[in-house]
């Protein structure tokens, strides 16, 4: 019997052929992070405000004492009288009590603004060039004393406020569909073709750019490809160059340093009820519940807890010194592209996870009592913050079909015509906006090692 079997050709067998082709699901996930939280943050304190001119002037008026280092003194003419020679004496006035660092008091009773000599006399401690107001300590103005009868006024002494400014900067970010590309395709987006998500996906590097700008700009005019450009203060750079409260890390952070930081923070305002968050990484995050758990697991051993063990602490709000802070996981710090950047300490953890910026929420109220400002306050040039427009080329958004564009018209409906040559559609996206921080405010700490 003849053998009538034929082999068949692997590559011809539908079956396999079908079983090789790729089974993908229809959805589409995404690895990045959510990013924005300083945005959302910045924008739930305070709409952002109109400014007509790219640079902007935030004016304060800061501490309002007089005082200044000593840098020598002497014995006066008589008994009890001190010459106290100061960095700047400009601003302490005759009638004056001044104190040094063990507020041991005197009266300024003359002023030489050309030497910065202040002549001081007792009031009820016997001052000694030996023991009062000694160098590297800081005369300090306590309050006016004038005489019983027929006082005097003093000299006028005026404040100017500091002027420190930000500036708008713009940022952009743009896609091109061709026409050849908005055809059917295997991958889908929201149900329907791939390139509907071009857009999508252009907004959301478009808020990524943004939130990394508000985090880390350095503020500067430069010259870039296309010509002048600005760009504004961000977080970290206001923190460290413009009066931030700044703690770099040569090693693990503890708890003594971490309320040391917090102490510093609390002398930055004399307001109660004040409202802290800390961004942070999650190497930050896990130092801190490392610690703090330790904390509370020692204190409720006789007290809290009442000696019953507890697993898993998560530890995110800690309340120290009279002030309450919560503990907000930055994404952003965990970025993909830190984490080749680790530190040299055992264990080799991601720099940028391990950083923490603390910012007071309080806002900063005005001076003449007429309002207040936000502590992150964002600002747009002109009237617009954000603008958005398609430029179609040589077919429409939503085809290449002229009697689309020709139905438009004979509606009387507002119509962009085709502005170049391309074979495709433009979506562009710009933002001229900047923020200020209140620096003063607001703290850092991050390993630097």
């Amino acid at each position: 019997m003849a053998n009538n079997i034929s082999t068949l050709d692997l590559n011809q067998s539908l079956l396999l052929k079908g079983l090789s082709l790729p089974n993908k699901m229809a959805m589409v996930y995404a690895q990045d992070y959510g990013y924005n939280v300083l945005t959302q943050l910045t924008a739930k304190l305070a709409p952002s405000i109109s400014t007509p001119q790219a640079k902007v002037e935030v004016s304060s008026i800061g501490n309002l004492s007089v005082f200044s280092a000593v840098t020598a003194v002497a014995a006066g003419a008589v008994a009890g009288e001190l010459l106290v020679t100061v960095t700047d004496s400009e601003n302490f006035r005759v009638g004056d009590i001044i104190a040094d660092g063990n507020l041991a008091q005197g009266i300024v009773v003359a002023n030489n603004t050309t030497t910065n000599v202040l002549t001081i006399t007792s009031v009820t401690t016997t001052l000694v060039s030996t023991t009062h107001f000694q160098v590297g300590q800081i005369a300090k103005v306590m309050f006016d004393s004038s005489a019983n009868r027929l006082s005097v006024g003093k000299s006028a002494l005026h404040v100017t406020p500091t002027t420190d400014f930000t500036y708008t900067a713009v940022t952009r970010e743009s896609s091109t569909q061709a026409r050849r590309d908005r055809t059917a395709s295997f991958v889908k987006w929201q149900g329907d073709f791939w390139y509907r998500s071009w857009d999508d996906l252009t907004l959301r590097r478009f808020a990524k750019s943004l939130e990394y700008k508000y985090a880390f700009s350095e503020r500067a005019v430069f010259n870039g490809p296309n010509g002048e450009a600005y760009s504004t203060g961000g977080l970290r750079w206001s923190i460290i160059n413009n009066g931030g409260t700044y703690l770099p890390l040569l090693a693990e952070l503890t708890q003594t340093q971490f309320n040391d930081f917090l102490e510093t923070l609390v002398r930055k305002s004399a307001e109660n009820g004040r409202r802290l968050v800390a961004l942070m990484g999650s190497a930050a995050l896990a130092r801190l519940q490392t610690i703090l758990g330790d904390y509370i697991k020692y204190a409720g051993t006789q007290n809290t807890l009442g000696g019953v063990s507890v697993e898993g602490l998560n530890v995110m709000t800690y309340s120290y010194a009279g002030m309450t802070i919560e503990f907000v996981r930055w994404a952003l710090l965990d970025d993909e592209m830190f984490r080749s950047e680790l530190s040299t300490l055992p264990g080799n953890k991601p720099k940028m996870s391990y950083s923490i910026y603390v910012m007071d929420m309080t806002s900063l109220p005005a001076a003449d009592g007429s309002g207040s400002l936000s502590p992150l306050q964002k600002y747009h040039f002109n009237n617009d913050e954000m603008i958005a427009n398609y430029v179609p080329g040589m077919i429409g958004l939503e085809g290449s079909n002229a009697s689309t564009v020709k139905a438009t018209i004979g509606g009387s409906q507002l119509v962009s015509l085709g502005t170049n040559d391309v074979d495709g559609v433009d979506f562009h996206i710009l933002s001229d906006c900047g923020i200020y921080v209140a620096a003063e405010r607001m703290g850092l700490i991050e390993m630097t090692v």
